[in-house]
């Protein structure tokens, strides 16, 4: 299984890599104590856990284009882990969670060491702001050719756009009452599919020197989107200890995921489900009633099936599997669909 094998051998190095880089960083940093402090946070953060699905995904655009310098293409993967951590750091506040991996959220850690909730917040937009300044200092000082790291760069701006837009739609998206399907595949395609398996493949080509990633898109896009459709169904059917947060979470910030909209259309339980989406402490009885609503209404099983159709067509996408990398590919995207965590 060569998924296994890469997700075996490359998460280790691109730890390394992060934990030189961060080294590096507290060396030059000892010039006051909570600048300090903040980097040892970002680092906590960023290392506490997570698959690096992201950097590994970068390494395979690379090799997929011919790339031949491994450890570079390792030291330049870091970028995305650490446009991972501005993200999510940002995300955290955004949706008021207080976990990220089965600890402490950066807004949560200054909170809990200072006693106010707003500087919290303040400190961990300064946090996120920070790791995306490392990760264009990552990508810049990587050996390789000045043109293509100028590209790179380039697109990862356009990464961290693109999710900004699906970021506006889905704040929004608890605003709008006929919020539907459409615009909620649209959301994902933008937060989720061009970040999380578009972006890190087409950034690896670039640095490997290709300009034709219409393969790349036509798989990523649909593999994409079902990645989060499984998301939200571990998000609603799965347990703390193996997603990193509470089971409730999802409901109390008031997603309104496709599970979610798709109950929503039996008019039997429309209105329970709107008044407990946004509603905060929820209990188990409830959390229990609003899976049994999701799977009696058929929305788990229409999910879980378009989830499985979108798998097939990204597939189909990749052509002839005829390199190690597309064996790579075609067993991710089987992986997000089995995926339990």
């Amino acid at each position: 299984m060569v998924f296994q094998e890469y997700m075996k051998k490359y998460p280790p190095l691109i730890e390394n890599e992060l934990k030189n880089f961060f080294k590096k960083k507290l060396k030059d940093a000892n010039f006051h104590p909570k600048v300090l402090e903040v980097l040892n946070i970002i680092e906590e953060y960023t290392l506490r856990g997570g698959k690096r699905l992201r950097p590994v995904l970068m390494i395979t655009g690379y090799k997929l284009y011919g790339g031949k310098d491994e450890n570079e293409i390792i030291k330049a993967s870091c970028s995305i882990e650490l446009i991972q951590s501005y993200l999510l750091i940002h995300d955290d506040i955004i949706d008021e969670s207080d976990l990220r991996r089965g600890r402490p959220t950066v807004h949560k850690i200054y909170e809990n060491l200072y006693g106010e909730r707003k500087f919290g917040e303040n400190m961990a937009i300064i946090a996120g702001d920070l790791a995306s300044i490392y990760a264009e200092e990552i990508l810049d000082d990587v050996n390789i050719d000045e043109n293509l790291k100028y590209r790179a760069l380039i697109k990862m701006a356009s990464i961290v756009e693109t999710t900004g837009y699906g970021q506006v739609i889905d704040v929004f998206s608890s605003k709008i009452d006929d919020f539907g399907e459409d615009e909620l595949l649209l959301l994902h395609q933008y937060k989720t599919a061009k970040y999380t398996i578009e972006g890190p493949l087409i950034l690896g080509a670039i640095l490997a020197g290709g300009d034709d990633f219409k393969m790349i898109s036509e798989y990523s896009i649909p593999v994409g989107i079902a990645f989060q459709l499984q998301d939200d169904i571990l998000g609603l059917f799965g347990n703390e200890e193996t997603i990193g947060k509470p089971v409730t979470s999802d409901l109390e910030e008031g997603k309104k995921t496709l599970l979610i909209l798709k109950a929503m259309e039996d008019g039997r339980y429309r209105d329970y489900l709107k008044n407990i989406l946004g509603k905060k402490n929820i209990g188990i009885k409830d959390l229990e009633k609003v899976r049994e609503i999701v799977t009696n209404t058929g929305a788990l099983d229409y999910t879980y099936s378009l989830a499985k159709e979108l798998i097939r067509k990204g597939i189909n996408a990749l052509g002839d599997i005829n390199s190690e990398e597309k064996i790579f590919l075609k067993e991710f995207a089987e992986y997000v669909i089995e995926r339990k965590f």
